[in-house]
C-alpha cells in the first residue's frame, strides 16, 4: 500500500481572527497535513494568537511576519521557501475543503506523473452559493509539488506549473464576503494593485475601454452565463465586478496621465 505523503498548508493572513478561530478545525481530520507555513502582513488584530492554537506535536506552525507591498504572488513564492514537504496545499482563511475533498487528502499519495490537482472553487457569497456566473465552479490549482512551478500575478495571483496537472470535482468552499463593505474594500485595494501591474507592464487604456469593458463584463456575466438566476446576490455580485473592471481601467488611465 502506497505511503502516505505528508503536506504543508500555506497561508496568507491579514486580520482575519473573526476567521482563523473556526475555519481550520477541518486540520484535526488531516494528520498528514504536519506543518502549516503563515505568512502575515502586519496583522494587528488575534489573528497570530489564535493561529498559535494550531501548534501541535505532530503538526509545525511557521509563521512569518512580511509586509503584503501590494503582491499576493510574491508573498505565496516566500511562503514556499519556508516549507519543508515538497507538497503544498495553498488556502485563503476564507475558504473550507469539503468533506470529500478533506478525506482525499487525509489519504493522499499523488499519482506518478502529476504534479498538480485542480479542485472546484464553490464562492458562497452573502451566505448562499453563487451557482452560475463567473465566480460558479471556478477550477483552480491548489495542491502542487513546489518543484514544478511558482507563482504570478501580483493580485488574483495563480501557480503556473510546467508539471502534469489531474483535475478534480472536489470542492473547496469559499466564504468569500462577510458583507458587502468588506467585498467593496477588497475591490477597492485588487483594482489598484491591478492598475500598476498593468502600468508597470506598459499597457495602455481609452476612454472606450473605460466606458464599455465594464458594460460588456455585466452583460456577459449576468446575461450569458446566467448569473441572473441567482437572482439578487447574482446580481450585485455581477455589478460589482464590473465596477471591479471600471476601477481598474480608470486608475491606469490615472497612472498614464502622471
Amino acid at each position: 500500500m502506497p505511503q502516505i505523503t505528508n503536506i504543508t498548508l500555506l497561508l496568507l493572513t491579514h486580520n482575519e481572527e473573526g476567521r482563523v478561530d473556526t475555519n481550520f478545525k477541518w486540520l484535526k481530520n488531516c494528520p498528514n497535513i504536519n506543518e502549516i507555513v503563515v505568512v502575515d502582513d502586519n496583522s494587528t488584530d488575534k489573528t497570530i494568537n489564535i493561529l498559535k492554537k494550531l501548534n501541535s506535536k505532530t503538526c509545525t506552525l511557521k509563521i512569518y511576519s512580511r509586509g503584503l507591498e501590494d503582491d499576493f504572488a510574491s508573498q505565496r513564492n516566500f511562503g514556499i521557501t519556508k516549507c519543508t514537504n515538497d507538497w503544498i496545499l495553498w488556502l485563503d482563511p476564507d475558504e473550507i475543503p469539503d468533506s470529500l475533498l478533506i478525506k482525499f487528502l487525509k489519504n493522499f499519495t499523488p499519482d506518478s506523473p502529476i504534479q498538480n490537482y485542480g479542485f472546484i472553487r464553490q464562492d458562497i457569497f452573502l451566505e448562499k452559493p453563487l451557482k452560475h456566473g463567473e465566480a460558479a465552479n471556478l477550477k483552480t490549482l491548489r495542491l502542487f509539488n513546489k518543484n514544478y512551478g511558482m507563482f504570478i500575478g501580483k493580485v488574483h495571483e495563480i501557480w503556473q506549473s510546467n508539471g502534469r496537472v489531474k483535475t478534480t470535482d472536489l470542492i473547496i468552499y469559499h466564504h468569500s464576503h462577510q458583507n458587502l463593505s468588506d467585498f467593496w474594500q477588497k475591490i477597492n485595494l485588487y483594482s489598484t494593485i491591478r492598475a500598476q501591474e498593468l502600468f508597470q507592464s506598459n499597457q495602455k487604456v481609452e476612454l472606450f475601454d473605460i466606458i464599455f469593458y465594464p458594460i460588456g463584463k455585466f452583460l456577459n456575466d449576468y446575461f450569458f452565463k446566467l448569473s441572473l438566476l441567482d437572482g439578487t446576490r447574482g446580481m450585485i455580485f455581477s455589478l460589482t465586478m464590473s465596477f471591479y473592471s471600471f476601477l481598474v481601467r480608470a486608475k491606469l488611465w490615472h497612472l498614464q496621465q502622471q
